[in-house]
């Protein structure tokens, strides 16, 4: 029986995290829940039987001993609380981006390996079934030199009003560190992750007054417990950006990423190779001069609208018995992290950007 700890209380903490770890209650018993609102501390533990609650991290560790930590604590913070909790002999789930610049990332992997225990992102949407299937089909049949790949996530009305997303201060980005990590995440894992290059990329910021319902913007169990009012004014992060990202295997993606655009909502990956080429979500399989096939898509193991959550909480049990790998690994979220961290770059200085020059 693994005993875990869930530092902070938001959204993502009640309605991914804590639901994911009770679903293997044989193998987690959640012990504690912090917050530094007391209230959500406190609302959050009685709504899920949780025993304990905390206002003070440290002072959770220290009494609890948990062998799993949960960060559910805003980007800024990810990399202070990650590092307390394996310091403090726990193995974290922390949630995505891990950070935002590959030094913190390197940082907080290190320090995962110095304590000798496991530390993953929730890199939760590699787990629907559009990607579950083509990563199947990669694996058994290839795509044979993957040479162009494109993304696109795009929101109609999907703002998060909730929170603070739309504060650089305190996540460390907009729409690309928030929905755009995913695909980002997705794609280069399917691509087998080469090492990026080079980064060009624009941000925009056009439509911060029209925001949609909770669900379109990120909610998707359709409610926030303690909502923190938005004001459309303190927004500093962009709502659109778009782009290109070279990889060292001379393979190319073009991506554009939006919390909100007049356009139709997507969530599309397209992958080229010299004999195949793969459109998610379709599932399409295209080769030769008429041949074209479906892959079919795989059926979800969990009921949840973050059944990604549950995927992972399942693979870090059985990589803590010593039955499985991580399933989202540390060279793939540090080669995500060089990639975001070049992408604001790039977008500051309104030029490409190479590797080489960090």
């Amino acid at each position: 029986m693994f005993k875990v700890c869930i530092i902070s209380c938001g959204m993502i903490a009640n309605n991914a995290h804590i639901p994911a770890f009770k679903k293997f209650r044989d193998d987690y018993e959640i012990t504690a829940v912090c917050d530094i609102n007391e209230t959500a501390a406190r609302e959050t533990a009685q709504r899920h039987g949780i025993a304990s609650f905390y206002t003070d991290a440290e002072a959770m560790l220290e009494a609890e001993n948990p062998d799993v930590v949960s960060v559910c604590v805003p980007n800024k913070f990810h990399k202070e609380y990650t590092i307390m909790a394996l310091d403090a002999g726990a193995n974290v789930l922390c949630e995505k981006p891990l950070a935002v610049t590959y030094n913190d990332a390197k940082e907080m992997f290190d320090c995962a390996a110095k304590n000798n225990k496991v530390l993953m992102a929730c890199q939760s949407m590699r787990f629907t079934p559009d990607r579950l299937a083509a990563k199947e089909y990669i694996d058994k049949n290839g795509i044979d030199d993957i040479y162009y790949g494109e993304l696109s996530r795009i929101r109609r009305r999907g703002i998060p009003f909730w929170g603070a997303f739309h504060i650089k201060e305190i996540s460390c980005g907009g729409a690309f560190i928030d929905i755009g990590v995913h695909m980002l995440d997705a794609l280069v894992w399917l691509m087998g992750n080469p090492q990026v290059k080079s980064v060009k990329a624009v941000t925009m910021q056009n439509h911060k007054d029209e925001i949609g319902s909770l669900k379109s913007s990120g909610a998707l169990a359709g409610k926030v417990d303690i909502a923190r009012k938005f004001d459309p004014d303190e927004m500093d992060v962009e709502d659109f950006s778009c782009g290109m990202i070279t990889f060292e295997n001379g393979a190319r993606v073009s991506f554009k990423v939006a919390w909100a655009a007049n356009m139709p909502e997507s969530s599309d990956i397209r992958l080229i190779g010299k004999k195949r080429g793969i459109y998610l979500p379709e599932c399409d399989v295209f080769y030769g001069e008429d041949e074209h096939e479906k892959i079919e898509s795989q059926k979800l193991l969990y009921d949840s609208p973050f059944a990604g959550h549950f995927y992972i909480a399942d693979n870090l049990r059985k990589v803590l018995n010593g039955e499985a790998e991580p399933v989202i690994k540390p060279e793939e979220t540090l080669n995500v992290t060089r990639i975001i961290e070049l992408f604001y770059k790039s977008a500051e200085l309104g030029r490409e950007v190479y590797l080489y020059e960090n």
